[in-house]
């Protein structure tokens, strides 16, 4: 084969200044926004776009969209890592600083200007001490703060998205104790998707059998998002291998848009499996002046822990708005909050992690996030 008629592998997108990762990743935080407006604004009473249809919301297919692409770029942060504390330094620092801002910034702006409780009350140890601990720490989800938000649609949660980032820290420590079992085993090349094999393969049993994702457990939960990072992970491994074509996109569409339809057990790993794809197929098209600047300014993340709770607050002052008022409204904002993270929390706190962690030898650039 010739190099003109060689096709386009997932490793020639595998570095940050070769692929759109960091766009689709955007696009998939605003999608969480888009999807969150319906129950913010209806409390769950107006029909969002997918669920219907797929069983998750357009919001639950960006998370897979998250967890794929964080597996596959968590792997390759790994093999670059100087050791096992570089690589905990670098997702601690990525992901605590912010989380630790924005929720200090909800405590005081509810405090100021939303919540109906008194004072003392609102300002107690027992009220903001126990938001703190477990929207930063234990990553809970519905948690609130006294009378804020008591009255919306969808009841007084703050920030619900954060709870799957417990799901994304549990990933990250078991792909640790993963990667440390392959290398002491000195496994390589398709041995190392044989030892991966398992968990894809007992992630999509437990998925295939766990009901409609609304009756999802916490064990189901763990495996939707393990399936879809060592999906990404697999991948990593697999880059050499990997075509990527418009028309096997186009193939994994229809092949998730004929499962979605299905009543067949299988068809919520097969939706997971086609996200992958086609989140790799958009992240290798090249997008100009967004690639470029998403590479370098990512926003995805703090779209993700600010959008939930400005769209309570646009709610809470604006009863009337519609959904996608509060989407776009929100979206705007989120941006916004998101670039004042990036710009004076996440990317200096990123750049502390060689004076904690050990510095390795210098590789090919990875997304910011990672």
């Amino acid at each position: 084969m010739n190099s003109a008629a060689r096709p386009r592998m997932l490793a020639d997108f595998a570095y940050k200044d070769t692929n759109s990762f960091g766009v689709v990743r955007l696009a998939a935080a605003i999608a969480v926004v888009v999807t969150h407006a319906y129950g913010i604004v209806g409390g769950w009473a107006l029909p969002e776009l997918l669920e219907p249809s797929t069983g998750w919301s357009l919001g639950a297919h960006a998370v897979h969209v998250f967890f794929v692409l964080s597996g596959f770029m968590i792997a390759a942060s790994w093999e670059r890592s100087a050791s096992w504390l570089d690589f905990a330094v670098a997702r601690s620092l990525r992901i605590l600083p912010a989380l630790i801002c924005v929720n200090l910034l909800i405590v005081v702006l509810a405090g100021l200007f939303i919540t109906t409780a008194e004072p003392a009350a609102y300002w107690s140890p027992d009220n903001i001490g126990s938001f703190l601990v477990r929207a930063t720490l234990l990553f809970s989800v519905g948690v609130s703060l006294d009378g804020v938000f008591t009255h919306n649609p969808m009841g007084n949660s703050v920030n619900i998205p954060i709870w799957t980032i417990r799901f994304e820290v549990i990933c990250y420590l078991s792909v640790m104790a993963f990667m440390t079992a392959v290398a002491a085993l000195r496994l390589r090349g398709m041995t190392r998707l044989a030892a991966i094999a398992p968990v894809l393969v007992a992630s999509a049993i437990v998925i295939a059998n766990a009901g409609h994702p609304e009756e999802f457990s916490f064990a189901a939960q763990l495996a939707r998002f393990a399936f879809a990072f060592y999906l990404g992970v697999a991948c990593w491994f697999a880059r050499h291998l990997i075509a990527i074509r418009a028309r096997t996109a186009l193939l994994f569409l229809v092949v998730a848009t004929l499962s979605a339809w299905s009543e067949l057990p299988v068809r919520y790993p097969v939706m997971i499996l086609a996200t992958g794809y086609l989140s790799f197929w958009a992240g290798s098209l090249a997008m100009g002046g967004l690639q470029r600047w998403t590479s370098r300014t990512d926003l995805s993340y703090g779209v993700y822990i600010t959008g939930f709770f400005i769209q309570q607050w646009l709610v809470y002052a604006f009863p009337d708005i519609s959904v996608w008022q509060n989407a776009v409204v929100a979206t705007a904002l989120a941006l916004a909050a998101a670039w004042l993270s990036w710009t004076f929390v996440e990317k200096p706190a990123l750049g502390l992690r060689h004076k904690f962690g050990s510095r390795g030898a210098p590789q090919p650039r990875l997304q910011p996030a990672e």
